[in-house]
């Protein structure tokens, strides 16, 4: 994970791990998160994600409800990290009252939760505030 000291940056230093089980989605995210300028990874699951964290993402965005361990096994993984951990988004289908969106929504490292279908601003926005970045030309 990068570490920038004071300010804000260029989202070209900074890294996001995408992680759904949808083929679909995940192009989309990578889409527009990469035409903002971040870096992407990508994962299919929860196990998945887990592995691409030591490529040291700076923020993860996931879906909570995938095959395996899903989202909710990423968070708990995330929880036995030593140091920092990267600020999370939960992107789900399902509403705020289920146990599940429930549970992410109080994790620590859980920074926003947003509904599907995104709303491509307000996803990147979102990393723009918590990596502390510029938009690109901005």
């Amino acid at each position: 994970m990068s570490t920038d000291g004071a300010g804000t940056s260029d989202p070209r230093g900074k890294s996001v791990l995408i992680v759904d089980d949808d083929a679909d989605i995940r192009m989309y995210l990578r889409f527009i998160i990469k035409g903002a300028g971040f870096q992407v990874l990508e994962g299919e699951t929860g196990e998945d994600a887990i592995r691409k964290l030591a490529e040291r993402p700076d923020a993860i965005v996931t879906d909570l409800i995938m095959p395996g361990c899903g989202g909710l096994g990423l968070l708990r993984h995330l929880k036995t990290l030593p140091g920092p951990v990267p600020p999370v988004i939960v992107i789900t289908a399902y509403e705020k009252r289920h146990p599940d969106v429930n549970s992410a929504i109080m994790d620590p490292n859980v920074v926003q939760c947003l509904s599907k279908p995104l709303n491509d601003n307000v996803l990147i926005g979102a990393l723009h505030r918590y990596l502390k970045t510029e938009p690109l030309g901005g």
